[in-house]
């Protein structure tokens, strides 16, 4: 049952190898043509040039190469934010529950762990960030702190927008490589399906010039004629589906790709 599973199985990957890897190749290209219309539009909407572009693709690096590979920006804001708002919650609790001594030492011992964390965090998002979004201790927690991330025309603003590009131009890239092992696979897919073609072709010339005759083959006269039969209905169907992979290729590639698929002629003969 194995070995017939793997024949079936090969025998569907002979059939549909060109139909899944154009189906690859077409969905490769939609996804990258909606990958340059995002990076045209953010182009345009932003008036930048596409030297700006792969500018920023730098900025974005040499700022991911400085973050800790643990680091997220995102959720380090959210937790600064978070301690922030409990200790000033803690020290307004502080000054209003005044009955016994165990509540405010509780409280005031939960703002000096919090107040720790919060120092560990600030530090690590100002290495992070640029110096015009430094963040100041004392001043967040003396009120109504305006956080840098929040104004609209802030660095980080601009560093999300850089993380866009950055995004889009790696999806291209990505998108592009793809299509590059997608067109080398289809090259190798119709060179071995020419040299299986090539392969049957032989042994049915060597059939019908009687060349087998000489070998000490074990086959009767009837065992030859239906291996025979079998190398033709093989080479029927090979040169069928070479047909089928050259139509689904050339239809997918549009002649834009460096791929011979140039069909070899049905009636070439061989020699010894």
């Amino acid at each position: 049952m194995l070995t017939l599973m793997t024949m079936c199985w090969n025998q569907l990957k002979l059939e549909h190898l060109a139909t899944s890897l154009t189906r690859r190749y077409q969905k490769a290209t939609k996804a990258l043509q909606t990958q340059f219309q995002n990076l045209e539009s953010l182009r345009i909407e932003f008036s930048v040039s596409d030297s700006q572009l792969g500018d920023w693709v730098s900025d974005v690096k040499e700022w991911a190469e400085a973050t800790t590979s643990t680091t997220d920006a995102d959720s380090l804001v959210g937790r600064i934010e978070v301690l922030v708002a409990s200790i000033i919650r803690r020290s307004q609790r502080l000054y209003k529950d005044t009955d016994g001594n165990k509540a405010p030492a509780k409280i005031l011992r939960k703002i000096r762990e919090e107040k720790g964390i919060l120092t560990l965090a600030v530090e690590k998002y100002n290495r992070m960030v640029p110096e015009t979004e430094i963040l100041c201790l004392e001043e967040i927690l003396s009120g109504d702190p305006v956080w840098p991330w929040q104004q609209p025309h802030s660095d980080s603003v601009c560093l999300t927008i850089k993380r866009r590009a950055f995004d889009g131009i790696m999806t291209v890239r990505r998108l592009e490589e793809e299509k590059r092992i997608l067109v080398r696979e289809m090259d190798h897919h119709w060179k071995s399906l020419l040299a299986y073609e090539d392969t049957l072709k032989k042994l049915s010339y060597l059939f019908s010039s009687g060349s087998f005759k000489s070998w000490s083959c074990p086959l009767t006269d009837e065992g030859l004629k239906g291996l025979q039969s079998i190398i033709l209905r093989q080479r029927k169907q090979v040169k069928q589906v070479k047909l089928q992979a050259r139509e689904r290729y050339l239809h997918a590639l549009s002649g834009a790709e460096n791929v011979n698929f140039d069909p070899a002629s049905d009636d070439e003969v061989y020699s010894n």
